[in-house]
């Protein structure tokens, strides 16, 4: 009987591993590379107006902007 709970103890806790280890991986990727594609960032759910990203593209526009005034 002990060895069947000590079986059972480590199949489970050798998912619960390697579960977190994928969502790791995924929240890791997700914040390093592709939450910078708006296509990506469209598929999951929209995109938020105060975004990084979206901050960085309207900083360049403005910059354009200022140097074809000039």
């Amino acid at each position: 009987m002990q060895e069947i709970v000590l079986a059972a103890f480590s199949v489970l806790s050798s998912l619960l591993i390697v579960f977190g280890l994928v969502l790791l991986g995924w929240y890791l990727v997700w914040k390093f590379f592709l939450s910078r594609f708006r296509f990506v960032r469209e598929l999951l759910g929209g995109m938020s107006e105060s975004s990084p990203v979206n901050d960085l593209k309207n900083g360049r526009s403005r910059m354009k902007r200022i140097r074809k005034e000039d």
